[in-house]
């Protein structure tokens, strides 16, 4: 059965994180070698990068060039803040070369620092700042640090938490995007013209490519609102030669997946298809393939219990929860909870089209668990992501690298110019003074029935997200009845409860109720099955679709 295109409700992340320092002495770099004919990609072959012993990893990256660019810290300058070192090397360790040491100081608003390598090889784009290296990355003798100015109407808004938490830079050198963490709406992507002047970066021409309102009035039913196609979430690659981009989004299984929004048109295509929690696709130099942070092969940690049963406003109705699954299902794995978020290698076609693929895990160790970024080695046969020893905070980081020893890559993407002519983008960036956030009215199903539906959200991070189904049915097959709601609070318990059932054509239920701990600290997100003061577990049911169960209590700490 194959799948069929759809459009996606971008779900907002909330919660991102920098790879830190670790000492390379403490890095193993065992190899290691898999049969795996049966997808269609061949043998692959896992090792770590070998770095030198006063080397403190921070973060890694391969350049357009191919070599690896790392940023580091020796023992001299670790305590030192905002102090910086980078160099560049083979990924098999030979010929490591500093290209840059000092200090690159972090703005109030910022999500830390980044390292995206253009595609001109002399230039790395770090967030708030350009690196330039002469005469390029790889051969540097030189180098300048200069700023990058945001539209102020946007970053001096009271509203943005982050002026950005990701950020992302178009192989034709020009073109930038980034998402913007917000108070009112979670999150917004924009894209811009990075241009230079005589001693900065200015950001031009920036447009807003997220949906801003996420229902409009039913003009013909009065009280009834009508979803809109909802585009933007965070950012991760430049992807179709430069006129679409790779971002976090959820359709099918009502949590997060991977999801690929054109630029030259309003097409947006999801790319996996898994009821746990997916997030970033890097596509390969031909795009057959791609790298996923994914809970899929984590049995006690994959939220797949939210997902499993597809529910037309289910993305709708989980926004409030998808931060605390990322809190339990990557923070937690990452802080103390055994489990793991991939990479998992993918075949691109197969992920869109063909049901149940899972692709090949590439965590080899539950201990080591992965952290951003993942990229591609422009031979379109090497991949390399971070992965930190679980528990040890910043103490402990290698550098991963997989081999495809079979693979045949065809050639990569041509490079096109960016599109400045966006259909569905807002030039207007005052729209964001009048977000609404909370929303409330009837949603008609096209065949029949209605759903109520309620989203409210308070200004200290704590939610409300209720859907009443009531015969609800878009194709006159399936029919939903029930409710499902979210409560959230970073700051206390978040709660999810449901009781609903799915009738016609396919066959659902969900009697479910999960409780989660306060998101942060070094706990985060437990779930809770203590008992209630209705004598009920906080904790307790199931999720049941055409004939898969499965059960809260499987995913107890």
């Amino acid at each position: 059965m194959k799948k069929r295109w759809f459009s996606v409700l971008i779900v907002l992340s909330v919660c991102l994180s920098l790879a830190a320092p670790a000492f390379a002495a403490d890095v193993s770099s065992d190899d290691i070698s898999h049969e795996l004919n049966h997808d269609g990609i061949g043998r692959i072959a896992i090792k770590s990068v070998p770095l030198p012993a006063d080397v403190k990893l921070q973060n890694g990256t391969y350049t357009y060039s191919g070599k690896v660019l790392i940023s580091y810290k020796t023992k001299k300058d670790m305590n030192v803040p905002d102090y910086y070192n980078m160099a560049v090397l083979n990924d098999d360790g030979t010929k490591f070369r500093k290209i840059f040491s000092g200090v690159i100081p972090q703005k109030p608003k910022a999500n830390g620092i980044r390292y995206m390598p253009f595609q001109d090889n002399k230039r790395v784009l770090l967030g708030d700042y350009v690196l330039e290296c002469t005469p390029n990355i790889d051969k540097c003798k030189s180098t300048k640090l200069l700023p990058v100015v945001y539209p102020s109407t946007l970053e001096d808004d009271p509203r943005t938490t982050h002026h950005w938490s990701e950020i992302i830079i178009a192989p034709d050198n020009k073109h930038m995007s980034w998402t913007m963490l917000r108070s009112d709406i979670g999150a917004a992507a924009a894209i811009g013209v990075l241009e230079r002047k005589t001693d900065k970066y200015i950001l031009e021409n920036v447009q807003i490519i997220s949906t801003v309102q996420s229902f409009t009035d039913d003009p013909n039913k009065p009280g009834f609102i009508i979803p809109q196609l909802i585009r933007g979430g965070e950012v991760k690659q430049f992807v179709k030669g430069g006129n679409a981009i790779s971002l976090v989004g959820a359709l099918h299984y009502s949590t997060t997946d991977s999801v690929v929004q054109d630029l030259d048109s309003e097409t947006v295509t999801q790319i996996t298809y898994t009821p746990g929690y997916d997030e970033t696709t890097i596509f390969s130099p031909d795009e057959r393939l791609g790298i996923v942070m994914s809970t899929r092969f984590s049995k006690n940690t994959d939220p797949a219990i939210f997902g499993l049963m597809p529910r037309p406003l289910g993305t709708r109705s989980m926004g409030g929860l998808t931060g605390i699954q990322y809190m339990y299902a990557v923070d937690g794995v990452r802080k103390f909870r055994e489990g793991n978020i991939g990479p998992v290698l993918i075949d691109v076609n197969r992920s869109v089209y063909e049901e149940g693929y899972q692709g090949i895990q590439l965590n080899t160790d539950e201990n080591w668990v992965y952290r951003s970024p993942m990229s591609w080695h422009p031979d379109g046969k090497r991949a390399m992501w971070l992965e930190m020893l679980r528990g040890t905070g910043d103490s402990q980081i290698r550098l991963r690298i997989v081999k495809l020893l079979d693979y045949k890559p065809k050639k990569p993407v041509p490079i096109q110019p960016t599109t400045d002519n966006i259909p569905y983008a807002i030039k207007d960036l005052s729209v964001l003074d009048s977000v609404y956030a909370d929303i409330e009215g009837k949603i008609a199903g096209k065949h029949s029935g209605y759903a109520t539906y309620l989203d409210h959200k308070s200004s200290d991070n704590v939610g409300l997200t209720e859907t009443q189904y009531v015969n609800f049915s878009d194709d006159g097959v399936n029919f939903y009845n029930g409710y499902e709601k979210v409560h959230s609070n970073y700051a206390g318990e978040s709660r999810y409860e449901a009781d609903l059932q799915l009738t016609g054509a396919n066959q659902g239920e969900m009697k479910l109720r999960a409780t989660f701990s306060v998101a942060g600290g070094p706990t985060p997100a437990r779930l809770l099955f203590d008992i209630d003061d209705d004598g009920k577990p906080k904790s307790y049911g199931y999720a049941t679709y055409n004939g898969v169960t499965l059960h809260i209590e499987d995913l107890s700490e």
